[in-house]
């Protein structure tokens, strides 16, 4: 597991590091690379602090950007480096926006074990989970939809 802020770390040999010579920069998704870093970096660093927990929802209202700036600028930022590393947390990252989806509301939804009151009589927790679980399960398809098309995405760029 990566510890915190491993991302953010392997993220800044990119946002720091001189441009390829001959790379063109304005790239066919008209891009900024500079916008496209800044994008990514406040994503790194908003998902070392706030990423929703694996399997629960969160709104995308919540992301530092607008989920469509962050998929172009993750894009933008794969097609201007050639370190296969960086590539795969670059990678990771737009799989996970898929966590994201609009209308969720204020809070996460779906399994969060740290809000369970594990003290508490055990058809009580029992409750708990079943009610977490109910609350994530109409987000379920669209998230499981979203991560193919992102997939898709991903195949179709090239990586």
């Amino acid at each position: 597991m990566d510890q915190p802020g491993l991302t953010v770390g392997i993220f800044q040999r990119f946002f720091s590091a001189d441009t390829r010579p001959g790379l063109d920069l304005d790239l066919d998704l008209g891009l900024d690379l500079d916008l496209a870093r800044k994008v990514v970096q406040d994503y790194a660093n908003f998902l070392n602090t706030s990423a929703p927990l694996p399997g629960c929802v969160a709104d995308s209202q919540q992301l530092p950007h607008h989920k469509e700036l962050i998929k172009e600028s993750l894009f933008t930022c794969i097609n201007a480096t050639g370190d296969p590393e960086l590539i795969g947390h670059l990678k990771n990252g737009y799989l996970m926006l898929s966590a994201w989806q609009e209308g969720v509301g204020e809070h996460n939804l779906g399994m969060d074990f740290t809000e369970l009151d594990l003290e508490a009589e055990p058809m009580f927790t029992a409750a708990q989970v079943q009610r977490q679980r109910d609350e994530v399960a109409h987000w379920r398809p669209l998230v499981e939809a979203e991560q193919k098309l992102l997939s898709a995405d991903l195949l179709a760029f090239g990586v």
